[in-house]
């Protein structure tokens, strides 16, 4: 099988750098099961190909090495919830304090965590590469994100994870953290039950 990322219609490539041709020698029956999946997805098996061995370039070579473990949307929607009511089962009486004290120890952990995890993909710790990442990340367990600047130089970063309420209050700290502690910015947050909105003024 011959790979070339200049194969036609493969425009994104182009946009992405410097392509050049090599040639693989691949199972037959792994061919006809990439071919399927290029047909149901409306592309071509050269870009396909292209979109596995990139998401294996920027993400998953690195997720062994961060002890990093795939979990089903089901089981980290649920979770908190199972923690809060085995909180309240316990005699936790203000419920709300130890959700909220749960979740700022939550992404102080996540945040801590994720220096690492950068300097070992970017080589390099600042707002600019912790959020090249989180999109990276966000990309590789489906969920879906946009940002956009406004006229007036506002950076807009919308995060629809749908995962309940209690992700959203998650992520609102996290992104406190992130843009409080690289940028020295403070972030305008909003949150529905599955969507977490930021809006700051940053220079990338």
């Amino acid at each position: 099988m011959k790979a070339d990322e200049n194969g036609s219609g493969n425009a994104h490539a182009i946009k992405t750098g410097k392509t050049r041709s090599i040639t693989f020698r691949l199972e037959s029956s792994i061919i006809e099961e990439l071919q399927i999946e290029a047909e149901y997805r409306e592309t071509s098996l050269n870009v396909l190909i292209n979109q596995i061995l990139r998401r294996y370039s920027n993400w998953e070579r690195y997720e062994n090495k961060m002890g990093l473990l795939p979990i089903p949307k089901i089981m980290l929607s649920s979770m908190m919830e199972e923690v809060m009511k085995i909180g309240k089962e316990n005699g936790i009486n203000d419920i709300v304090v130890f959700r909220n004290s749960l979740i700022k120890e939550l992404s102080q952990t996540a945040f801590i965590f994720l220096k690492d995890f950068v300097l070992l993909i970017k080589k390099n710790y600042n707002l600019l590469t912790v959020l090249e990442v989180l999109e990276q990340y966000m990309k590789v367990v489906g969920i879906n994100s946009d940002h956009r600047i406004e006229d007036d130089g506002k950076h807009i970063y919308v995060i629809q994870h749908k995962l309940g309420e209690n992700w959203s209050l998650f992520i609102k700290e996290f992104l406190i953290l992130i843009f409080e502690n690289l940028g020295k910015v403070k972030v305008d947050i909003s949150s529905t039950q599955n969507t977490t909105v930021a809006k700051v003024f940053i220079n990338l």
